[in-house]
């Protein structure tokens, strides 16, 4: 997948009217997501995303960072540009999250959530892609 691809993924998942709301939500959300999971975590996922989109994740100021997801959603809405993004920041979550796992497969995807906390909260993050 290259990176046109991925945000229109984005872009058709969550429903957002422009690509630069969906370029916006990758962003917010990839950086994040960086921020979430271990260095080495971030490391190998962002070197198997399409070119463009790793710098979100290896450039946190910190990585394995414990929070919630509402916290998580509260960071990619504080993080967006785009309106639509920042009125629905899981949505956004969500469809970063599909474009994430068909861009890298099961294994990758499933490597990720593993350090994600087994429940609820974080909910459609740790669902396969439609």
């Amino acid at each position: 997948m290259d990176r046109d691809t991925f945000i229109d993924t984005v872009q058709q998942r969550a429903d957002f009217s422009s690509r630069e709301e969906a370029t916006d939500a990758t962003q917010a959300v990839l950086t994040t997501l960086g921020e979430r999971i271990t260095e080495n975590e971030a490391e190998d996922l962002a070197a198997q995303l399409p070119a463009g989109l790793d710098d979100q994740l290896t450039e946190a100021d910190s990585h394995a960072n414990q929070f919630s997801f509402e916290e998580f959603a509260e960071k990619v809405a504080d993080r967006a540009d785009a309106d639509a993004v920042a009125d629905d920041p899981r949505t956004a979550s969500q469809a970063v999250s599909d474009a994430v796992q068909e861009a890298v497969g099961t294994g990758e995807f499933q490597d990720v959530i593993s350090q994600l906390p087994e429940n609820e909260e974080y909910g459609g993050l740790l669902s396969p892609a439609e």
